[in-house]
């Protein structure tokens, strides 16, 4: 049982780096837009006034990506679970060893 707990443990600090990953994505893709919405109305508003507009610039140089949660972490993470899941089949199929043998003595 104290095996299942640590093996769970581990998965969910791996799942909690996947989130956190994913939650970092969605926000520069968030704050990307934005700014290409700002930006855009700032050039508007600077055409309208006889303005000119400063070159466009290479948004993906202005937001980098989060660093990725690496293939290693991945292939460690499928390993845990795995474990897991023997772990987990394991004490069922004890669990419902002993069931089926109590069921025959109650007979």
């Amino acid at each position: 049982s104290s095996g299942i707990n640590a093996e769970y443990g581990e998965i969910n600090q791996d799942l909690l780096k996947i989130n956190k990953f994913q939650k970092a994505v969605y926000k520069k893709q968030t704050d990307m837009m934005k700014y290409i919405q700002d930006r855009k109305e700032e050039n508007d508003r600077m055409l309208r006034e006889g303005l000119k507009p400063p070159p466009e610039e290479d948004v993906n140089e202005l937001f980098k990506d989060p660093p990725p949660v690496g293939r290693l972490e991945s292939l460690l993470s499928a390993n845990r679970i795995s474990s897991h899941c023997d772990m987990i089949e394991e004490h069922v199929k004890s669990g419902i060893g002993k069931l089926y043998l109590a069921d025959s003595f109650m007979s």
